[in-house]
């Protein structure tokens, strides 16, 4: 009887510090699209951490990007819209604040493009998968970022698992 007490105690223990370990970050998937003006769909995944404002986040990853839903090439290599090495790329849901950098290698010449890129104009977005070819201002209208649906990791499945067979047992025992 006590062997099961203390089996119960861990498995309780190690199911509350699965649960609470569950990412204190905002780290978060996106899926975006931006139509560009002459009617271009490019679409993809984010991969960043939202920060405080609860607007702006931090990109660590561009995935699966395409355009008019064929694949372009990956872009591996995060930078902000200028190139920057080390620099940290942001959008942001509302589409105000943007620069970023997504390129297939460190050369940085092909890959998604959105920020001021050194000029003084507004933003812009490259309408190019090769960089420098063609850009447009960017439109935050034209830009549509929502996250991406999340399923539960296997380890908070387990602990949830765990705490209802834990209380489960108890009961039975208080029964006896």
């Amino acid at each position: 009887m006590n062997k099961l007490i203390v089996s119960l105690a861990i498995l309780t223990g190690t199911t509350t510090a699965l649960l609470m370990e569950n990412n204190a970050a905002l780290a978060a998937a996106f899926n975006w699209s931006y139509e560009t003006g002459n009617g271009d769909i490019y679409t993809g995944m984010i991969e960043g951490e939202v920060q405080a404002d609860g607007n702006t986040i931090n990109v660590t990853s561009v995935l699966m990007s395409q355009l008019n839903g064929i694949a372009l090439p990956q872009t591996p290599i995060i930078r902000d819209s200028e190139g920057v090495l080390g620099s940290t790329a942001i959008v942001s849901l509302n589409g105000t604040t943007m620069d970023l950098g997504a390129c297939g290698d460190t050369d940085c010449l092909s890959g998604i493009f959105i920020g001021d890129l050194g000029l003084p104009q507004a933003n812009q977005f490259s309408t190019s998968v090769n960089f420098g070819d063609d850009f447009e201002t960017f439109n935050a209208e034209n830009w549509t970022i929502a996250e991406k649906p999340t399923v539960p990791e296997p380890s908070v499945t387990l602990a949830l698992v765990g705490l209802g067979l834990s209380t489960l047992v108890k009961s039975s025992l208080k029964k006896h």
